[in-house]
């Protein structure tokens, strides 16, 4: 078990950097038929081979729900190293509704935020999110920790990435959103994440990856690769939109003393298919998912640990391309590719559906 202190006070405690050592990732399997082709049995290699690949180098914590088809699960009862959670969840983005993972080098801190799936009854993706917003409290309980209550502030996993030294990159279309906090402004937002996560600079990027649901969550443009640098979503194409949110984003960066890596988008927008479509099951209560709807596709999403780097891959020539840049950078880690498509069909890709709980080793 992962035991923490049970004070509040985080003196002396800072976010890691996502690329250090990890005690283990969090992973939730999927069911949402209004979300997921056929319930997540369409997404099921991809979730599999991303729980494999993790697994060779630390421990996976996979949550399931009742709701979670039985033959979705017999496959991962053969793989070492990974350990099932039985679990109350609405979906599986575990970056972005489990907790959020500090240490001071010693112990280890969690916070759990609030979760409104994405914009509440503003703009949000679901309106039954109240397992999602409880899922924080219930790992808590299985890992036996005490967590700091911050769910009076709604923030996701993915809306905010740190290269582990204080320096924290989020977008304005997403923190900014109507759906989030709109009682707060942007000053009172940086404030909470100062309070938080002990952020000593944020930078506030102005937009992210074009038709992102989720209101453009940094996670998808733009991350660290290291302390002093940062992989940025591009786009040529002037006549694609998403040529001014990578260009906005970049103008800022710049000014920042960081060193910028372009990672391109697809060269040709991806959309969801009519046979995709076709296997998504309509609810009220959920965005609806239509044949030709732009994805949000973006090789800035992947996960990565001490020794490996796991890159979402489509099917597109632009795939070989991601995987060379990010081989040629993290050349003593294993780069590896996963064929995620079917992850970006119900809204993210693989750093969406990863949370890792990093160690109070650095290395």
């Amino acid at each position: 078990m992962i035991i923490m202190q049970t004070t509040n006070d985080l003196t002396g405690f800072n976010w890691p950097f996502e690329g250090k050592k990890h005690i283990g990732t969090i992973v939730l399997l999927p069911y949402r038929e209004d979300t997921w082709p056929d319930g997540g049995m369409a997404a099921l290699e991809a979730f599999y081979d991303i729980v494999k690949a993790i697994s060779k180098y630390e421990r996976v914590y996979l949550g399931v729900s009742k709701n979670v088809k039985r033959e979705m699960i017999n496959p991962f009862y053969e793989q070492e190293n990974v350990e099932i959670i039985n679990i109350e969840y609405n979906d599986s983005w575990a970056r972005d509704n489990t907790l959020i993972f500090l240490n001071d080098g010693k112990t280890i801190k969690a916070i759990d935020f609030g979760f409104n799936a994405w914009g509440g009854s503003y703009d949000g993706l679901y309106s039954d999110y109240d397992d999602d917003n409880r899922l924080g409290g219930r790992l808590a309980r299985f890992f036996d920790m005490d967590v700091i209550n911050a769910k009076d502030f709604i923030l996701e996993g993915g809306s905010i990435h740190t290269n582990g030294k204080g320096i924290i990159i989020t977008t304005k279309a997403c923190l900014l959103s109507k759906g989030r906090n709109p009682n707060l402004n942007q000053n009172q937002i940086e404030a909470n994440l100062r309070k938080y996560l002990n952020a000593k600079k944020v930078i506030w990027l102005p937009r992210g990856i074009y038709e992102d649901e989720t209101n453009e969550h940094v996670d998808n443009i733009c991350c660290f690769l290291d302390e002093n640098t940062v992989a940025l979503a591009w786009c040529d194409n002037k006549n694609d939109p998403q040529y001014e949110n990578s260009m906005a984003c970049y103008e800022v960066l710049k000014k920042e003393n960081l060193n910028i890596i372009k990672i391109p988008v697809p060269t040709i927008p991806l959309v969801l298919t009519k046979e995709e479509a076709s296997h998504i099951k309509a609810n009220n209560g959920a965005k609806p998912r239509l044949e030709g709807d732009r994805l949000a596709a973006s090789y800035v999403n992947f996960y990565q640990g001490a020794k490996f780097v796991l890159v979402p891959q489509f099917g597109c020539p632009s795939d070989e391309q991601a995987l060379r840049i990010l081989k040629d950078f993290y050349k003593d880690k294993d780069v590896i590719g996963i064929n995620s498509r079917s992850i970006l069909v119900g809204g993210g890709n693989i750093h969406c559906v990863t949370m890792q709980i990093g160690d109070v080793e650095n290395e």
